[in-house]
């Protein structure tokens, strides 16, 4: 049975609204093509996006 026969709301409008959830501060590779470093802080830091984590990156 399709969505449209059991009456699902049309979610194509809202897929990508906001930004993107990535971003570089936690990228695995810089914007020049190098590898960031301390890739475990980056990762908890991303997993932990309610703290301040730009003292990691300075």
């Amino acid at each position: 049975m399709r969505n449209k026969a059991k009456n699902f709301p049309y979610q194509g409008e809202n897929k990508f609204e906001g930004e993107p959830r990535a971003k570089a501060e936690y990228a695995s590779k810089r914007a020049n093509g190098t590898t960031n470093t301390h890739p475990q802080e980056r990762m908890r830091a991303s997993s932990n996006r309610e703290s301040d984590t730009s003292e990691l990156f300075e």
